[in-house]
């Protein structure tokens, strides 16, 4: 079967891989010129790092990024409120890296392998067989088009997928906005030691820092408060005039009282990159016809459980075996795919949501009770993300959900 992938992030090529490897014949397009214009900090979990294990790509995953110990959530001024250890089994650890890196290795292994990989392929029309056969015709904005039997949408919270299949499914802000940098850890400059995921919050204010290990050398950090904005800081593209902005934002960064190491972090960025967060809540219908979504082109999930890196790379695994399950009935394949994820991912991004509702406040009296709602769950569950979702394995999900519909 001939299965375009659009979508050049991190689940449109591992599902690709897994698809190539089953045998059937994968080209992958994605929108921007160079794949690597958008650097963004990722967390994988335990489940995510399962599939890139059954990839083949555990090793090189770990080397390139960082080992994540803990999520320590403190107040802005550094003060500690609680801290949740991640969750290991084995040799799957819990990792920071930049998304750009992890897409690389991906796209790499594709390209390796014999996948054909298309840059600057915007997507800007679907047309699909109308007698109810496979077949799908993929324009783009320069003209070109791409055929095949079925379209895997992996394009992201702005898909231009599913603004082709259910148009009326649009994201909205959530409203935060921030700015997330790169800079080069230098022991002379920047005093960090720790390999932890650490959130510095002002609950009332709205106003939150982060700082996250990405590789052996680079950390990345993060500003970002509540705030709707009409413009939009989503193109994901590296501000140029890096001066200007790096001190603007150390001054911010000042104001907001966060730890004096803020400082030379922000002031040696070798990179910055504005930022929106979106939300969308999950489709109720993740295939039309010949064309299916993954990742966040189905849903969005906020940042606050680190799962939606994870959760991608369980789409991808699940929807290709279940392909190369039914390959003369893929229609067959989408359905199983969504009843067996469709309650996992929502589940996962309502959670998501209610641990963004913690972090922030509208009066010091709720601030101190959020405070200690994260105190009690680090006592009691000891993990920001349970075992329910860190343990969960796609190759199980499918063996499940084929026994429960008597293909087994």
């Amino acid at each position: 079967m001939r299965i375009l992938v659009v979508g050049g992030g991190v689940s449109g090529p591992a599902a690709a891989l897994a698809l190539k490897r089953a045998g059937h014949d994968v080209e992958l397009f994605d929108r921007v010129l160079d794949f690597l214009d958008a650097p963004a900090g990722l967390n994988v979990s335990e489940n995510g790092m399962r599939v890139l294990k059954r990839l083949g790509l555990l090793d090189a995953v770990v080397a390139a990024g960082s080992v994540c110990d803990s999520f320590e959530m403190r107040k802005i001024n550094g003060d500690p409120v609680a801290s949740f250890p991640t969750s290991r089994s084995g040799d799957l650890v819990q990792i920071n890296i930049l998304r750009t890196t992890l897409s690389r290795i991906l796209t790499n292994t594709l390209i390796q392998e014999g996948v054909y990989v298309n840059a600057n392929k915007q997507l800007i029309g679907i047309e699909q067989a109308t007698d109810g056969s496979l077949g799908v015709r993929a324009k783009f904005h320069d003209g070109s088009v791409a055929v095949g039997d079925i379209l895997i949408g992996a394009d992201g919270v702005h898909s231009g997928v599913r603004q082709c299949l259910f148009p009326d499914r649009k994201p909205s802000k959530y409203g935060i906005v921030g700015y997330f940098g790169i800079v080069d850890l230098d022991p002379s400059t920047i005093n960090w030691t720790s390999r932890s995921h650490h959130f510095f919050t002002d609950n009332i204010a709205g106003k939150s820092g982060m700082v996250m290990r990405v590789s052996d050398t680079q950390l990345g950090w993060l500003l970002f408060e509540l705030k709707q904005s009409e413009i939009s800081l989503d193109s994901w593209k590296p501000l140029f005039d890096l001066r200007e902005e790096r001190a603007s934002l150390a001054e911010m960064a000042r104001r907001w009282r966060l730890p004096d190491v803020f400082q030379p972090m922000i002031l040696g960025a070798k990179e910055i990159v504005p930022l929106t967060i979106y939300d969308l809540e999950t489709l109720p219908h993740w295939s039309k016809q010949n064309c299916v979504l993954i990742g966040g082109a189905k849903h969005a999930m906020v940042p606050f459980l680190g799962q939606a890196c994870s959760v991608g790379l369980e789409d991808a695994e699940v929807l290709a075996a279940l392909i190369s399950r039914f390959p003369s009935d893929p229609w067959r394949a989408f359905q199983l795919y969504q009843e067996s994820r469709y309650h996992r991912v929502r589940k996962i991004a309502e959670a998501a949501r209610v641990q963004g509702k913690r972090q922030y406040s509208t009066t010091p009296f709720s601030a101190k009770v959020g405070h200690l709602v994260m105190k009690f769950a680090s006592a009691t569950s000891g993990s920001l993300a349970s075992e329910e979702i860190v343990e969960y394995d796609g190759h199980e999900a499918v063996t499940e959900i084929l026994f429960r519909n008597g293909y087994l």
